[in-house]
């Protein structure tokens, strides 16, 4: 535990660091805005770049439909080598590797990166810096478009974990169950994993963050096959997933920051016959 402990702190205080040296002096005098400002803008941010991830689909073009041909590709190939690989891994566990390992299965955990997230954009408004602030959204966004995703995947292939021993074939399409040990593909802490090292990456723009950031993704990976959760077909797709995600993220917020399409949302009392409300009109 404390090394878990020990590993989020440094995360989050590295990329502290990371955005402390990009600030300038005048920082410290600029008048922060109300919190229920903030909280209302970054809600529709929030509201815009979901609906724009799950209508970018229909504005695919050929790069798109070659890129998901490559993931699916990739996903199918490395079925070949689910057993090899999973029989290879049980020769080299050891008490040491069970600790190391627990770091991976840490930082894919939805618990901590959500922590690790609303402490970014608590810390963000507090220092007043926007850059802080907006790194904490991102990252809630992109963990929560990938939960769904994941999710979603997981329900529809039904594929069953390697520790049943049913063989890396066994997947039942669409039978839309729940239970946790045929829900194998795509692996949700390896995409959880890749979608917070790729948006911190970005946000960051360090090279030795980034390196720190993608090992520890890698070691996430790892422990879902060195833990006998997950073959590596499942953390490769969940690998692509989560990196492909974030990158999506990241884009969709620098077309919001850019662009001129701009999301307000109006809030005004209605009275009618003696019944009263309120009305919210959201304008694009």
């Amino acid at each position: 535990m404390k090394i878990i402990i020990g590993t989020l702190v440094a995360v989050f205080i590295l990329i502290n660091l990371s955005y402390a040296q990009t600030e300038s002096e005048h920082h410290l005098f600029k008048t922060r805005p109300g919190l229920t400002v903030n909280l209302n803008n970054d809600a529709l941010s929030f509201y815009k770049t979901t609906t724009d991830f799950f209508q970018s689909p229909f504005h695919f073009d050929e790069k798109d439909f070659i890129l998901s041909g490559i993931i699916v590709g990739a996903t199918a190939l490395s079925f070949t080598i689910d057993n090899s690989v999973r029989n290879g891994i049980r020769n080299f566990h050891s008490s040491l590797l069970d600790k190391i390992t627990g770091v991976g299965e840490s930082f894919g955990n939805g618990k901590y990166v959500l922590a690790i997230s609303g402490a970014l954009y608590i810390g963000g408004y507090l220092n007043n810096d926007n850059e802080l602030r907006e790194t904490g959204l991102m990252l809630a966004e992109a963990i929560f478009l990938n939960g769904i995703v994941t999710e979603g995947l997981k329900i529809i292939t039904g594929r069953s974990r390697p520790f049943l021993n049913e063989g890396n074939t066994e997947i039942d399409f669409f039978e839309f169950e729940f239970a946790k040990d045929e829900n194998s593909l795509p692996s949700g802490h390896t995409s959880t994993a890749f979608t917070v090292a790729t948006v911190l990456s970005e946000r960051i723009n360090n090279t030795y963050a980034s390196i720190a950031l993608y090992s520890l993704a890698g070691l996430t990976a790892f422990q879902r096959i060195y833990d006998d959760k997950h073959w590596i077909s499942d953390t490769i797709l969940g690998a692509t997933l989560g990196t492909v995600i974030g990158l999506k993220i990241i884009d969709l917020n620098s077309e919001d920051e850019g662009g001129d399409s701009i999301v307000k949302m109006d809030i005004t009392p209605v009275v009618n016959n003696g019944i009263y409300g309120v009305g919210i009109v959201l304008k694009f």
